[in-house]
């Protein structure tokens, strides 16, 4: 009777634990999130420059972009010994797209622009969420390939909305989902985080991949980044367009 009784009470212990385990508030995943990470030594970070390659239909393409503060963004990718460009001020966003037919810029449609504005936000829209606008919400947890996640839904100041998959045990960022729109159609893709490295205290994932309808449609592989390296301004001023002489 004594040991049916002992192994009842490690069980109902174990039992608390694990659901004491599944029971973390949004804020107490957030904050293991930003720990685990070490998300908030980015605030001394004041540019960011990235080195790597762009994989996509069995092809890869070298990229580099440059991050600024407050909210300065230039990507610049050699695609077939021409040099692709996306730049966004601050302000205004705007692009050189060799096989459009011209090599001047132009300027950038708002969704460019948006899709730039959110990469100049180093930490992502999980950090100081609040304060940007945005709204989050935990949906409970979801299993991911053997990995049990949380899974926590962003809905942002400008409408978009993302779900976060956090592992459960290393609090690190897995993958995140999300609604696009491809000519016209609404479609949803899938964004994995892997090979993270430690960049200054901050764990950054080097190879993030984009699925559709799952299959891969690229990915970035970041092979080098360098934190507070010097930027001038002058590489996100649009250049001026230089007249055609007849």
């Amino acid at each position: 009777m004594k040991k049916t009784f002992a192994l009842l009470m490690i069980g109902l212990f174990l039992a608390s634990v694990a659901g004491h385990a599944q029971d973390l508030k949004l804020d107490d995943i957030l904050n293991s999130y930003y720990k685990a990470t070490g998300i908030e030594k980015m605030k001394d970070w004041k540019t960011v420059r990235s080195t790597g390659k762009n994989v996509a239909q069995g092809m890869e393409f070298p990229f580099t972009a440059l991050i600024k503060r407050p909210a300065k963004v230039r990507v610049e990718a050699e695609v077939q010994g021409n040099k692709m460009i996306q730049c966004f001020d601050g302000t205004a966003g705007w692009n050189v797209i060799p096989w459009s037919g011209s090599s001047a810029p132009q300027d950038m449609n708002p969704d460019e622009v948006k899709n730039m504005k959110e990469q100049a936000d180093l930490e992502g829209p999980l950090y100081n969420w609040k304060e940007k606008g945005h709204k989050v919400e935990l949906l409970g947890k979801e299993d991911m390939e053997g990995s049990s996640t949380y899974k926590i839904k962003v809905t942002k100041a400008n409408g978009d909305i993302d779900v976060y998959y956090i592992e459960a045990d290393s609090f690190i960022l897995l993958k995140t989902s999300s609604k696009i729109k491809i000519q016209g159609n609404e479609t949803e893709s899938e964004t994995f985080y892997t090979g993270y490295k430690d960049i200054n205290g901050v764990q950054m994932a080097m190879t993030i991949s984009t699925k559709i309808k799952e299959q891969t449609v690229y990915s970035v592989v970041i092979e080098k980044t360098e934190v507070n390296v010097d930027i001038d301004d002058n590489v996100f001023v649009k250049p001026p367009i230089t007249p055609v002489k007849k």
